[in-house]
């Protein structure tokens, strides 16, 4: 779908762009305030959640508790990550100047406006709920087709239908939780999840193996090993058989979607392989986007034997191996990198984001044991709990005195 490899930059393109006002720090690149909401996000949506579910606290509803839960943590952590990527991307593709100040603002007040909206969602409205919830994806889109037009970068605007089918699924969402409509919410949760997997092959197959290889020019590793294998048929191949086994998913057909998944699951860790992360563990900026693509082809494996199996483990706790796996490991790995990279800071993960990151992928693993624990399985779900809260924190902690605070460098 992109004929050219995604690069994320590793200077403030906000500090070095002219700007006609002067603005506050956090305004000036979609990056700051969204990737800052959404490690909140990632926080509240789930201690809120369980909060509900083991104190008995009052919690907000979308039709039930655990379907705001799985909407707030798809759409809301997701889409929030998701805007924060593409805007600061396109300037990149683009060489425009990177959207700030009020553009911005809007932009985070409208998924903020949605986030309010959801925790009354069972008192207002329905066409209220949705407008309020739909103005993010809207704005974003308008504003990212805007960018691509304005930058002759017209072939990159096929990346906005899939942030236009991310949306679709969810007006239909809130529509089958508010019961609007008489489809099973259980199915949106996870078709958001699978338009997210796919979104992470398409970028991460240009970003991985492109940063990948720097690294190990600057190590000195190559030409002594193989280099990483750029995008090519092979990949184009994963890519469609992904987007194959995703729809296949949804129909009746549950035997042959499954050896379709578990097939694709195998192609994607062939593919991750061909990038040789192997060789990056000394580097935890790059291991990191590898280990966050490892859960792809994970929750592909798992979600086929979901299928073929569901008496030995759920389809939902397979899911969460692309949820809280794929999804949001990667958007730590990415949106650490890029939040250093922005604002002018070396490109050193350091003790607490690492540690951060290893506590969310150490979360993942424990939600994926707890289903076949037997006795243990409330141990082992408490204990994926506190690792990916404290993983969060320590994103939060580490990357809001950067998002907040003006770049290091001035052009």
């Amino acid at each position: 779908m992109v004929s050219r490899p995604i690069p994320i930059l590793i200077t403030d393109p906000a500090a070095t762009a002219p700007a006609s006002k002067p603005t506050w720090p956090i305004w000036r690149g979609a990056f700051r305030p969204l990737f800052l909401l959404a490690g909140v996000q990632a926080i509240v949506g789930v201690v809120w959640w369980l909060s509900s579910m083991i104190h008995g606290l009052w919690a907000p509803q979308l039709g039930t508790t655990a379907l705001w839960h799985g909407h707030e943590m798809i759409f809301a952590f997701g889409g929030a990550a998701l805007g924060g990527f593409l805007l600061t991307a396109i300037a990149n593709w683009t060489g425009r100047p990177p959207l700030q100040g009020r553009a911005i603002i809007l932009l985070t007040l409208c998924w903020l406006a949605g986030r309010v909206a959801m925790i009354f969602a069972a008192n207002i409205n329905v066409a209220v709920l949705l407008i309020a919830e739909l103005s993010y994806f809207a704005v974003l889109i308008i504003f990212a087709a805007r960018e691509l037009i304005l930058g002759n970068n017209r072939r990159n605007l096929k990346l906005l239908a899939i942030i236009g089918t991310l949306a679709f699924i969810d007006a239909l969402f809130v529509l089958a939780a508010t019961d609007v409509i008489a489809l099973d919410a259980d199915l949106f949760p996870r078709a958001g999840i699978f338009v997210f997997m796919v979104l992470i092959a398409l970028i991460g197959g240009r970003i991985i193996p492109g940063f990948t290889r720097n690294w190990l020019i600057r190590a000195g590793k190559l030409p002594g090993i193989a280099e990483p294998v750029s995008f090519n048929r092979f990949d184009a191949l994963c890519m469609g058989a992904l987007i194959a086994s995703a729809i296949l998913a949804f129909t009746p057909w549950h035997r042959g979607a499954a050896i379709v998944l578990m097939v694709t699951g195998v192609l994607h860790y062939a593919r991750l392989a061909r990038w040789r992360g192997i060789h990056t563990v000394r580097e935890p900026l790059v291991i990191m986007l590898h280990a966050a693509y490892f859960w792809l082809p994970t929750s592909l494996m798992l979600i086929g034997f979901a299928l073929l199996r569901p008496d030995l483990y759920g389809i939902n706790d397979a899911l969460h191996a692309g949820g809280a796996g794929a999804m949001a490991c990667m958007i730590m790995a990415v949106g650490g990198r890029a939040a250093l990279g922005h604002t002018g800071r070396a490109l050193v993960a350091g003790t607490l984001y690492t540690a951060g990151f290893s506590l969310i992928w150490l979360a993942t693993a424990l939600r994926l044991i707890a289903p076949v624990a037997g006795s243990h399985y409330l141990t082992i779900l408490a204990a994926a709990t506190l690792c990916w809260v404290g993983g969060w924190l320590l994103f939060v902690l580490r990357y809001a005195p950067i998002l907040i605070g003006a770049p290091l460098k001035k052009g």
